[in-house]
């Protein structure tokens, strides 16, 4: 492994970027959260993912997030930025997530009508130049698996060595691995859920986006694995995370927007989202005040 390819370990945040009562980014709140992240024991922060609402920001405020993140999260935890957009956009992004210390990048693929391998292939290959240190691949529900092709053109690319999986398709990690071995360090970005077939599968790392308001929970969950403790894992499953679940993927667009509404009702300052997303309605608001006050998590 070259010395720039540092994987993560353990559980990765996924902050949210606050945005104030004019949808415009609140540097103070952004500061807050990240510390709150990084004071209860993340082993990484991810800044600028989906969660961090990639595809409302501008270029200026990325490169502002980046100089914040920079500034807090290198000397504490590891520190990944996602890039994305077009392909000039997100060029310009990787150097900026390089120049504020991050050890890798989330390159999300482009939005294309009529996708070509080729030219995929040549587009992670560029962001991974600019870049200049590790890139994980985004492997999303929306993109579906990343083709063996694909992974054989990109294997040569030495700072391409990381898969983040979002897409939930057990198999073709198995025939990943079967090709490949460890060329592609893999993360289960399918969360707490997936976190016990994971990581009998010896995938031990997993993404947190409840961790922006329920760190504990997280990290609690990572223990269990540690220890082998997989009936207590599932219990907190069926009892908390997989409710959690159940709200965000309720309706299209609240992916953030419950997050942020269940920060907000913690007492963590994050706003409301840019649109295409949507705002949780006053029925679903409800039910995930009820859920978080049952498990203690509203704030005092």
């Amino acid at each position: 492994m070259s010395q720039a390819n540092q994987f993560p370990q353990g559980t990765i945040g996924f902050p949210v970027t606050p945005w104030d009562a004019d949808l415009q980014l609140d540097e103070p709140a952004l500061r807050a959260h990240a510390e709150r992240m990084l004071v209860a024991g993340l082993d990484a922060l991810s800044f600028c993912g989906s969660n961090g609402e990639l595809h409302a920001l501008g270029l200026p405020e990325y490169e502002r997030i980046c100089e914040i993140a920079g500034e807090l999260v290198p000397q504490r935890a590891y520190l990944i930025l996602g890039v994305g957009q077009s392909w000039r956009t997100a060029r310009t992004q990787a150097v900026y997530a390089r120049r504020a210390g991050a050890k890798a990048v989330l390159c999300i693929a482009p939005y294309m009508a009529d996708p070509n391998e080729g030219g995929l292939a040549d587009y992670y290959r560029s962001v991974a130049e600019a870049a200049g240190i590790s890139v994980i691949l985004y492997q999303t529900k929306w993109s579906g698996t990343l083709p063996l092709s694909l992974l054989e053109r990109l294997g040569r690319v030495e700072n391409i060595c990381m898969v983040k999986d979002e897409n939930g398709d057990l198999s073709h990690y198995l025939q990943v691995r079967r090709h490949f071995g460890d060329r592609f360090h893999w993360i289960n970005g399918m969360a707490e859920p997936f976190v016990p077939s994971y990581w009998k599968l010896g995938v031990e790392t997993f993404t947190s986006g409840l961790a922006c308001f329920m760190p504990e929970t997280a990290l609690r969950i990572r223990e269990l694995a540690r220890e082998g403790n997989f009936t207590d894992v599932n219990g907190i499953l069926d009892d908390l995370v997989l409710p959690m679940y159940e709200l965000r993927n309720r309706r299209p667009g609240y992916k953030v927007s419950m997050i942020k509404t269940a920060m907000s009702l913690a007492g963590i300052p994050a706003g409301s989202v840019r649109p295409p997303l949507v705002a949780m309605d006053a029925a679903d608001r409800e039910d995930l005040r009820s859920l978080m006050e049952r498990h203690g998590l509203l704030a005092a």
